[in-house]
């Protein structure tokens, strides 16, 4: 037995079952005729409910749809013809064939020339929430309802009256005289294209709200508000209507009940001016049901459709600028914890390098040190012999080069371990120590100065004393061999804020300050880097005379850490 095999579009997918099919165009009709009987020509959600099932659908669901379509439009004038009364040659209603063409069969292939529009800019359903996204529906239904507006007028032209269906019901209805044609039709066309355009955006966006999960995210959170604020609002508005019929400031409030949507747009984005545009449009579906409606139509239209488009933009601007916000604030935390890994990096390589540099001086102490002492003794104790022998200039030379190698190195031992810092401390170290020794033997007068609270200096962990003693020492050794100073001045400031411990520190002198273009040395470098690794910031610049250094170092508030 051969093998039949499903026709398929050139997508590969399958046309959908006979009976598949025909379930989905008696459901159309269904839905369809359903939402014509509670519209009208103003409030035209059977054309918002086609919009979207065409745009979530694919195309090869879309001859199902524009036949259960053109049923419901068959069948909805059967019953206005039923509860009207007015009849016609074609069918019991229509005047002829063009009149049951333009009526019913060209209506869902208009319809869909928006959703077309949509397919090619890729503006789907589960894609709709960008404001780029949501301007593109907006000309998507605003393309379709003049589409449909044409076919409108064509139909009132050429049938010579013009009325409004409601409840399945023609009401309104009038002549359409050839002399004052023009002003009828042009308030009939804007009442069409406005009410097909407010149907749509009724409808599209609540289908983008429900198809995605990442839409209905939050859905509990806007519709909770939507009861809290929303229906009593509406609710007491429609009491205040029926109780006063014809009140002078109905239309204001009614104007008001529509700032309603901005502001739930404000709240929730797009979804909440979704969900508000819904309610105040249903307000005015039962202000016309009820003929409680005091407004012009078209002004009613006009506005609601302003009102509506406007804020479902303003909503997509607002979730727009969210996201960008939560981005933004995602990556600073991202910066803030990649600065502070790199901080902790940096300080554990500065805690490391001070460790090796104990460990050479301690070596250096121990073993070279202790080699040069017993020398320096072996040869004072020959030194009486060896002079007696002629050897005294040679033995006093040896003497004085042991004795220059001390001094060396113990100002190697100084450089790697500061000993005046833990002795004296950072200030009385700086003040007292090897930098006020390097500017006295330089000629260089050296200022030093504590501002702030000194009571805070013992809380400086280890890594920040010995960076900042280190910076000064550096600063002033620059001052000396580059900036031909008479005068340097070192200000130290500590302080506490914020749960932080701030150090700061300026140096200056009157040399000659930094020549423009040169760049900077290996000192200024290796300060640069010990300040950023630090979390801290350096600035060297010339103001009039003279460098201007200045540093600030930053600690948490709390009992110094030791190195060891």
């Amino acid at each position: 037995m051969r093998a039949f095999r499903a026709r398929t579009q050139p997508g590969g997918v399958g046309l959908p079952g006979w009976g598949a099919g025909l379930g989905l165009a008696l459901l159309t009709a269904g839905l369809y005729l359903g939402l014509g009987l509670v519209g009208f020509l103003h409030w035209a959600v059977n054309t918002g409910a086609l919009f979207s099932a065409l745009w979530l659908l694919p195309r090869r669901h879309w001859p199902w749809l524009f036949a259960g379509t053109v049923l419901a439009r068959s069948l909805g004038g059967v019953i206005v013809h039923t509860t009207s009364g007015m009849s016609g040659a074609f069918f019991g209603y229509w005047s002829g064939p063009l009149q049951y063409l333009l009526g019913n069969v060209l209506e869902p292939f208009l319809v869909a020339s928006g959703v077309l529009l949509l397919q090619r800019w890729r503006v789907t359903p589960q894609t709709a929430a960008s404001l780029q996204q949501i301007s593109r529906l907006h000309l998507g239904a605003l393309v379709s309802a003049l589409a449909v507006m044409a076919k409108d007028l064509l139909y009132v032209w050429n049938d010579g009256w013009m009325g409004d269906i409601r409840a399945a019901r023609i009401v309104d209805v009038a002549p359409l005289a050839v002399d004052g044609a023009l002003p009828h039709l042009a308030v009939f066309g804007i009442k069409s294209v406005l009410g097909n355009f407010v149907g749509i955006l009724l409808v599209a966006p609540l289908l983008a709200w429900g198809v995605r999960p990442a839409h209905r995210e939050g859905s509990a959170t806007i519709l909770r508000g939507g009861l809290r604020y929303l229906l009593p609002l509406v609710g007491g508005y429609l009491l205040w209507v029926l109780s006063t019929p014809g009140a002078e400031l109905v239309e204001v409030v009614r104007r008001l009940l529509l700032v309603s949507v901005v502001v739930f747009a404000v709240w929730h984005g797009w979804r909440g001016a979704v969900l508000a545009l819904l309610a105040v449009s249903l307000v005015g579906v039962l202000e016309e049901h009820l003929q409680t409606a005091t407004a012009q139509p078209v002004r009613m239209q006009l506005f609601t459709a302003l009102t509506g488009a406007t804020a479902l933009l303003f909503g997509a601007t607002v979730d727009g600028l969210r996201a960008q916000a939560g981005q933004l604030q995602q990556a600073k935390e991202e910066s803030e914890r990649l600065a502070q890994e790199l901080n902790a990096a940096a300080r554990r390589n500065l805690l490391t390098e001070e460790r090796e540099r104990r460990r050479l001086a301690g070596e250096l102490h121990d073993e070279f040190g202790q080699t040069l002492t017993a020398l320096q003794t072996r040869l004072m104790l020959v030194a009486p012999q060896m002079t007696q022998g002629g050897q005294g200039v040679a033995v006093e030379s040896l003497l004085e080069l042991t004795r220059a190698m001390r001094a060396n190195i113990s100002g190697v031992l100084e450089s790697l371990r500061p000993s005046a810092l833990e002795q004296l401390g950072l200030f009385r170290a700086i003040d007292q120590g090897q930098v006020r020794r390097l500017a006295d033997d330089a000629g260089v007068e050296l200022e030093t100065v504590l501002e702030g609270d000194a009571r805070l200096l013992p809380l400086l962990d280890d890594t920040l004393r010995i960076a900042a003693y280190r910076l000064v020492q550096e600063g002033v050794t620059n001052v000396v061999r580059h900036a031909r100073a008479t005068h340097c001045r070192v200000r130290l400031r500590v302080s506490q804020r914020a749960g932080m411990l701030w150090m700061f520190i300026e140096i200056r002198d009157d040399g000659v300050g930094v020549r423009v273009g040169r760049g900077p040395g290996r000192g200024l470098a290796n300060m640069r880097d010990r300040v950023l690794a630090l979390g801290g910031r350096l600035h060297v610049g010339s103001h009039g005379e003279g460098l201007r250094l200045h540093a600030l170092l930053r600690q948490p508030l709390e009992p110094p850490r030791p190195l060891a």
